[in-house]
């Protein structure tokens, strides 16, 4: 049923509900409130404490804007107890009108001293003079100012709440079953919707978000605690060369770490072992998971097992086989490079030796699962760089083989809760440590006041015999977007001094071009890279130590480690500068990355500032996209769902086989990602 439907709604005010995606009754009820004011537990002025959140309902005493360095606009609201001041620096000539002496608003916010107790941008309620505001729970709901614009504020969206809860036509179905809503001791979406938009009491609030929560998670693990148990009866030991891999292990140049050690004797365990091995194999940039990976190949491919790694970039395929390919020759094995570049004779004998089985393992991107690419005993399937890829793009090349193994690499680490859901079905194996002798990354915000500074810097330790990065967001400039381009900023640096030398490379530039810039840059022919993101992964010029980012607030803080992972790959200090002005809304953000090198924690941070829907690269990112579970806020219910998931696959609860097939279809169809706009039934 349509929103223009509901008695009331005019036109103005449909076009504004419309706008913020609320086009039927289904995206209405599933508006929910943002947080609850719990009436019952006002505060008073005198009681308030220094960074105290806090409710205060009171009258404005005087009120008026303020001039100075910082125009702002103040009202002082007195309750029986005493004043507090309101601060606002933002949006003055909207409040000067709405907020005049005599008037009642509840403020919320979060107390300060300064000159005496204030809040700053507090959230503001109107209140009747006569209002009564003893008891009760009232939901906040999100304002846009459009709907301010039309009187479409607090007050219109309680009664409009009120009314469609006790219109007779409401219906909204579950796509669960019934039965399992039941043994669960469930409410229906609908009544728990009810008691988040007309909550009695915080208890209702409380146990409305969590079962809507349980009940969207619930899919996603079952689905995955399913694929972990059909790995479980599939697949077959394999037998391992080791003599093959001992022969590369000893003509590194390094020893491995200990974290290398561990990790590839998990991956020997799991190869050899008489099930189906699936893998994340997660370390921090530089920590050496590509060697890890290489030893087990070997392993596999010295008794004719075949092994494919797909990577997101030719450039990043090429490294790898370069790196590779002499450990490989010198046992008497033979692995290539398949990409879309390949043609003609070249790419059909590839084809050959990958399906008579004389070539044993190959190095590729998406070419690898071509529907004529056909494999002789493809066992063992490598992704590195996995959240460039899709699930569906993975499964493709899986399914060249018969039941492979498989092991996804990831320089990107999973935050713990992504770990247990979307890639639960993996076993988790971690390089937590580096190769000795490496200096952590400094890391330091510059505003773009000392660009000129910063860019003599540059120049002294170029000429020197240092090399530097310099990231921007766009290829060229763009009258859309204020981003930084390339080839602006390649004329500007060249414009700064004619004494360094500069090369330009970007994803427009064609393959040989690229290639023949990134080669004089690791030769260290040029002094500055100027680059846009192509250079994230793929590129190791260990003598490059100096890394530039331009406007680093348009990059993801995984995606801003990934490009600082590029310097310092010696024992040559290294540093990472950040270009971005104090007052940047991603200030904070930033200041955070500067912090700490450790990819862990800023996966965890990025997940907290960005959401899991934003995590740089992700092809799948709407599966990680939930309505109302939070992956930062909603950790510890992950353990809970998990075992209600296995509960389920066990019949613990008992259900009849037809129950059981409709739960089977209902977990299996339900889509993750955010419900099409009229996927349920109104009546």
């Amino acid at each position: 049923m349509d929103i223009n439907h509901i008695p009331g709604l005019g036109k103005k005010r449909i076009e504004i509900l419309r706008a913020a995606d609320i086009t039927d009754i289904p995206s209405l009820l599933r508006n929910i409130p943002r947080n609850w004011l719990d009436r019952t537990r006002i505060n008073t002025v005198a009681s308030c404490t220094p960074d105290e959140n806090a409710v205060i309902v009171g009258s404005i005493s005087r009120c008026g804007p303020v001039f100075g360095k910082r125009n702002r606009f103040q009202a002082c609201l007195r309750d029986a107890s005493g004043e507090i001041t309101l601060v606002f620096f933002s949006a003055v000539q909207y409040w000067q009108k709405r907020v005049t002496p005599g008037t009642r608003w509840v403020a919320i916010g979060k107390v300060q001293n300064f000159r005496g107790p204030q809040m700053v941008h507090p959230e503001l309620q109107p209140l009747d003079i006569e209002e009564d505001f003893q008891g009760g729970i009232v939901p906040v709901y999100p304002i846009s100012e459009d709907m301010r614009e039309s009187r479409m504020e607090q007050a219109f969206f309680r009664k409009l709440y009120t009314q469609v809860f006790a219109a007779p036509w409401l219906h909204l179905q579950d796509a669960c079953p019934s039965p399992l809503l039941a043994a669960l001791g469930f409410r229906t979406e609908l009544e728990n919707l009810q008691w988040l938009h007309l909550p009695k009491s915080m208890g209702q609030v409380f146990q409305g978000r969590r079962q809507l929560k349980v009940m969207e998670l619930l899919p996603l693990c079952l689905r995955m605690a399913q694929r972990r148990r059909r790995m479980q009866n599939q697949g077959a030991a394999r037998k391992l060369d080791l003599p093959c891999m001992e022969l590369a292990r000893k003509t590194l140049p390094f020893s491995l770490t200990q974290g290398q050690d561990a990790g590839l004797a998990k991956i020997l365990a799991g190869l050899s072992a008489p099930r189906q091995f699936h893998a994340l194999l997660q370390g921090d940039v530089g920590s050496g998971k590509t060697v890890v990976a290489m030893l087990a190949m070997l392993a596999l491919c010295g008794n004719g097992i075949q092994c494919a790694i797909m990577v997101p970039t030719d450039i990043l395929a090429r490294q790898h086989l370069q790196s590779m390919q002499k450990f490989f020759e010198q046992a008497g094995l033979r692995i290539t490079l398949f990409v879309g570049a390949s043609k003609g004779a070249e790419r059909r004998e590839i084809l050959q030796g990958l399906a008579d089985g004389t070539i044993h393992a190959v190095i590729g991107t998406h070419a690898l699962f071509s529907t004529e690419v056909e494999y002789r005993s493809l066992g063992f399937v490598i992704v590195d760089e996995q959240h460039r890829f899709g699930v569906q793009q993975r499964e493709r090349l899986l399914a060249k083989g018969k039941a492979p193994d498989l092991l996804v690499m990831s320089a990107t680490p999973i935050p713990r809760s992504l770990a247990m859901t979307l890639y639960g079905d993996l076993d988790a194996i971690t390089i937590r440590d580096k190769p000795p002798g490496r200096l952590p990354v400094k890391t330091r915000l510059v505003e773009n006041a000392k660009r000129d500074d910063l860019k003599g810097f540059l120049l002294k330790e170029c000429l020197a015999g240092n090399q530097a990065y310099w990231i921007v967001p766009l290829v060229e400039d763009s009258e859309e977007s204020d981003a930084r381009s390339a080839e602006s900023l390649a004329l500007e640096l060249v414009g700064f001094s004619k004494q360094w030398r500069v090369g330009v490379v970007h994803g427009r530039l064609a393959e040989d071009e690229r290639d023949r810039v990134l080669g004089a840059f690791s030769r260290g022919e040029l002094h500055v890279l100027v680059s846009t993101t192509v250079v994230e992964v793929g590129v190791n010029v260990p003598n490059a130590n100096l890394m530039v980012i331009d406007q680093p607030e348009r990059f993801g803080l995984a995606q801003l480690h990934q490009l600082r992972g590029r310097v310092g790959r010696s024992n040559i200090q290294a540093w990472c500068f950040l270009i971005a002005d104090i007052n940047n809304s991603a200030h904070e953000r930033l200041e955070g990355f500067t912090t700490t090198t450790d990819g862990f924690d800023i996966a965890e941070m990025d997940l907290r500032f960005r959401g899991a829907g934003n995590l740089e690269g992700s092809e799948q990112s709407g599966s990680w996209v939930l309505r109302w579970f939070d992956w930062v806020e909603d950790q510890k219910l992950i353990e809970e769902v998990l075992e209600i998931s296995n509960k389920i696959l066990d019949n613990g609860f008992q259900f009849d086989s037809e129950t059981l097939q409709a739960i089977e279809i209902w977990f299996q169809g339900k889509n993750q990602q955010l419900p099409e706009k009229n996927a349920d039934c109104i009546h």
